[in-house]
């Protein structure tokens, strides 16, 4: 170009203008720069072509035109600083000035925008006149415009040199060219082994010649590849990289080069695939055990579920995503429970073993019991729910019936004692009667007949009491937790203790004030107290005292040996003066069937039973016991906390 604005800048006379045109016309096709002459009035005398085919006109159209009229109409009307340029350079040529790289933007002949950098000289003829105007144009895009900056240059050549992704430049046939320091330390080829290869040096022998086939395919049409292929690095280490190939074009579209950019990806795409080899895993578990897992997103809607849940639900897997699990919710008896749980849903609580009834579709009534805990991400937004759910149809079955049988086990013991009492209260009820009669036949005061008829009322009542205390323990129910309060449970059930135990056994009940309230079976409960009691009759040979005790216990941090987790628990003792057990005993009493008493004397499932009763609680039991001194039980159960107070 500095040869050309020379050659430009010499004066060429005006009789030679034929022979201008002729060493100008030498450049024509050779240049992408735009070489230009105009004569004194402005009108074209010469032009190489470049800007006419770049704007899309035929070769020679700007002949005898003026170039102020040539260059308003190529430049774009969007462009405001098109308008001053032109007046610029109207006002150099009118002044006989030069001028340099004034910029317009033209419109291209595809609508795009075209940068035009002009440059002219003034010519005088041999008689020192203003014969007319030479000079040269150049063309650019906006974004090659950007790339003659010399400092962009320099600042994007120092990010390529310092990026950490391998930059790889070759030719149209892929010869390399140009490696950066990142290719070196992801490869461990420098540029002395790489310039001049193909990038073949890296082929590993696992991706396949159709892999290759496809993406040289792909960018010799002039399209990007992206991709993750397996790569060699020069020590023969296998390793997964990630490729972005793009070619370089000219303004003839025609390719000149394909520019590489290589991450290495290998712990990526190792990790990933662990991942995957897990998650497989975990689904092949997931979809062989009978238990089956959950998961729902932040609305409460299956996002997962393992095949195990949709056999027992009897639904196919698309049937169950995105649905709710209230819609399982199939029972009017499960309602109340349901809403309960709902609200622990929505603050996010952790749930264990929530039970709940579901009719399948062909009609089978099961009973389900499901665990869950809520997840957040890093933000501690909530994401949703994961768990894991059981069906429970069978041992719920089979727990209620042995529940009910240790029931009528209990009452076996109950009877006993229960009719001693009733013994004890008919010969009452008989005896006042007599008195009663005997007094009306002889006309005795009404007061001292009231007093007999009341003690008749008195034994009745009392032997009602009784046997609806009985009738209510030993009826079937259903298992439902309440909220109770202990003091008050023991009081109710006094009457049946009494008899239970014997009359030659001394009962002592003592309560803290402010006992706190807990929620459980109140059932199972009862079930518990009178097989704790009954165990101490027995223990005391039927004489002694039972201590019967209830207070609230706080525990700062959890108790391994009791298995008692940090919080607050009420604790009901009871307590008896009877021969204790000895260590090796101790340590077998919560076992199924286990028993110290006589063959034929009870089924060993009491105490185990009472253990059962207090870890479904979530509380836990506790026995100290010295032989010759008595035992004392301790059940553990949790405090109940209104969550709307």
């Amino acid at each position: 170009m500095k040869a050309l604005r020379k050659y430009f800048q010499k004066a060429i006379p005006d009789s030679d203008v034929d022979g201008v045109e002729l060493k100008l016309s030498d450049f024509d096709g050779l240049l992408s720069e735009w070489i230009w002459q105009i004569d004194r009035q402005g009108n074209f005398q010469f032009s190489n072509g470049s800007l006419e085919r770049r704007v899309g006109w035929q070769s020679g159209s700007f002949n005898r035109r003026n170039i102020e009229d040539i260059l308003g109409d190529l430049s774009s009307p969007l462009k405001s600083n098109n308008e001053i340029a032109l007046n610029k350079i109207k006002s150099s040529i009118s002044n006989h000035m030069h001028f340099r790289d004034t910029e317009l933007c033209l419109t291209g002949v595809q609508g795009e925008d075209v940068q035009l950098y002009l440059s002219g000289n003034p010519v005088t003829n041999s008689a020192g006149n203003f014969s007319g105007y030479r000079g040269v144009g150049r063309l650019m895009s906006p974004r090659s415009k950007d790339v003659a900056n010399p400092t962009l240059l320099k600042t994007l050549m120092q990010a390529i040199e310092n990026t950490p992704n391998g930059v790889l430049i070759t030719n149209k046939d892929g010869i390399i060219t140009y490696i950066n320091p990142g290719f070196t330390k992801i490869t461990g080829f420098n540029s002395a082994e790489s310039l001049g290869k193909t990038p073949r040096i890296l082929s590993s022998g696992q991706n396949g010649d159709s892999f290759y086939g496809d993406f040289w395919a792909t960018i010799k049409q002039g399209k990007s590849w992206q991709g993750t292929l397996r790569n060699k690095r020069k020590s023969g280490e296998l390793f997964w990289c990630r490729e972005t190939i793009s070619p370089v074009t000219l303004h003839d579209g025609t390719i000149s080069n394909f520019i590489a950019i290589q991450q290495d990806v290998n712990d990526e795409v190792i990790a990933s695939e662990s991942l995957k080899l897990s998650e497989e895993r975990f689904k092949g578990f997931a979809d062989a055990a009978s238990d089956w897992y959950w998961e729902m997103d932040a609305e409460l809607r299956f996002s997962y579920v393992s095949e195990a849940a949709c056999e027992n639900a009897g639904r196919k897997r698309e049937e169950m995503l995105g649905g709710r699990r209230s819609e399982l919710v199939t029972c009017d008896g499960d309602k109340e429970s349901w809403e309960n749980h709902l609200n622990d849903l929505k603050q996010r609580k952790s749930f264990k073993d929530y039970s709940y009834s579901f009719v399948r579709d062909d009609g089978q009534m099961r009973k389900w019991e499901i665990s869950g805990k809520p997840y957040f991400d890093r933000n501690n937004t909530f994401v949703g729910y994961r768990g894991i759910g059981r069906d429970v149809t069978e041992s719920k079955i089979l727990e209620e019936q042995l529940h009910q049988s240790q029931k009528m086990e209990v009452v076996g013991h109950l009877t006993g004692g229960i009719a001693h009492d009733f013994n004890n209260l008919l010969a009452i009820i008989l005896g006042n009667t007599e008195f009663l009669r005997e007094m009306a036949e002889e006309g005795a005061p009404a007061a001292a007949l009231v007093e007999k008829a009341d003690n008749i009322i008195h034994a009745a009542n009392r032997g009602a009491n009784i046997t609806n205390q009985l009738l209510m323990f030993s009826r079937k129910q259903p298992l439902l937790p309440v909220v109770l309060g202990l003091g008050v449970e023991v009081k109710n059930i006094k009457d049946m203790l009494e008899s239970s135990v014997g009359g030659a056994i001394e009962i002592k009940i003592d309560s803290v004030d402010g006992l706190w309230q807990c929620q459980v079976d109140e059932d199972q409960l009862i079930n518990a107290i009178l097989n704790l009691a009954i165990n101490a009759r027995d223990a005391m040979n039927k004489s002694g005292t039972l201590y019967i005790t209830m207070k609230n216990v706080y525990f700062e941090q959890s108790d391994l040996r009791r298995d008692i987790s940090k919080g607050s628990y009420v604790v009901l003792s009871i307590r008896d003066t009877g021969c204790g057990m000895y260590p090796e005993t101790l340590k077998k009493v919560f076992e199924p069937f286990f028993s110290t008493k006589e063959v034929g004397k009870g089924t060993g499932l009491g105490l185990s039973m009472v253990y059962g009763f207090a870890k479904k609680s979530g509380g836990a039991v506790w026995i100290d016991s010295v032989v010759g001194k008595g035992t004392d039980v301790q059940l553990y159960l949790p405090r109940y906390i209104d969550s709307d107070m």
